[in-house]
């Protein structure tokens, strides 16, 4: 699975970074999301998942590869 975020959308409440801060961490300068890995390693996805559906703005989707659907 690789997650994406869409910087018009994300607000910067750093929600994703609280959740999952292997994975998520915040812009300096304009406190939006960034995805420090792209492709979600296996042991954290859930915590991906959960981030993603913690989003206020909906800003963080999955997409799955096709090896893995």
């Amino acid at each position: 699975m690789r997650v994406r975020v869409n910087l018009t959308q994300c607000q910067g409440h750093a929600r994703c970074e609280d959740i999952c801060p292997e994975v998520f961490s915040t812009d300096a300068i304009e406190g939006k999301a960034v995805i420090k890995v792209e492709l979600v390693p296996a042991a954290l996805v859930q915590k991906v998942q959960l981030a993603v559906r913690n989003c206020p703005e909906g800003a963080l989707r999955l997409i799955k590869d096709k090896e893995s659907q």
